[in-house]
């Protein structure tokens, strides 16, 4: 079999044209479109990575948040319980000094009370015992005990001091005759030493009315304006019940 140089000549212009052909109108476009598509291929895929980073640093940034808020919801906790703890401490010491008040408020009552039941019980201890000396001295009561009692008060009225001569001064409301009782009659010896001492007491003469009061028992008294002065069984028994002077 013979070879055709002609036809195998023209066979290799058609394919070098064909080649040629496929290089310009073909090859190109394809591999234009090829780079376009991996350019895009890569842009999509730092696209892709950007998104993935940023998704890493979203994720991050939310697990720290949520780290943040567990720490801030424990100190909250934290705060909320020592909150609750000291308005616990602040309502016991409330309650405590309400209670304590309470406690004074009903001691202060039963002081009170037992004060009152105590000078009931004195009162009544002192009238049972005033009562009880007011029948025994009524029966020993006598004209010689009288008699003891004016003298006792001349010796009293003889030592006493110059601030209580002065406050008898002060509260005499005049001078001159002075009105006394008296449970026997005087001798006239008792009304010269009364009459004398009251003189010296008041700094000054006087004279003393007497009249006889039996009820008086045993003993005087004398009126000297505001103040009185007492010398008898009555009297004495009066301090003695009421625990004060008269």
């Amino acid at each position: 079999m013979g070879i055709n140089w002609t036809t195998f000549v023209l066979e290799i212009v058609n394919f070098l044209v064909l080649v040629w052909l496929l290089k310009r109108f073909l090859y190109r476009p394809v591999k234009s479109m090829i780079e376009r598509r991996r350019q895009e291929v890569e842009t999509r895929l730092a696209e892709a990575e950007q998104a993935r980073r940023e998704a890493e640093a979203v994720k991050q940034r939310y697990q720290n948040r949520l780290a943040t808020w567990e720490t801030e919801k424990k100190q909250a906790w934290e705060r909320l319980r020592q909150e609750l703890e000291a308005e616990r401490q602040r309502r016991l010491q409330s309650l405590s000094q309400e209670l304590e008040e309470e406690r004074r408020k009903a001691e202060a009552v039963w002081q009170q009370e037992r004060r009152e039941w105590q000078r009931h019980a004195e009162e009544q201890a002192l009238n049972l015992g005033a009562a009880f000396v007011a029948r025994l001295l009524e029966r020993l009561a006598d004209e010689h005990l009288h008699h003891r009692l004016v003298d006792l008060l001349v010796t009293d009225l003889e030592k006493l001091p110059e601030p209580e001569q002065e406050r008898i001064r002060t509260a005499v409301t005049g001078a001159g005759r002075i009105r006394g009782v008296s449970a026997y009659p005087l001798t006239d010896e008792e009304r010269r030493k009364l009459d004398q001492v009251l003189s010296w007491v008041l700094q000054t003469p006087v004279g003393i009315d007497f009249t006889v009061d039996p009820d008086l028992l045993a003993g005087i008294r004398i009126d000297l304006g505001s103040y009185m002065i007492r010398a008898n069984l009555p009297d004495e028994l009066q301090f003695f019940a009421h625990g004060q002077a008269l």
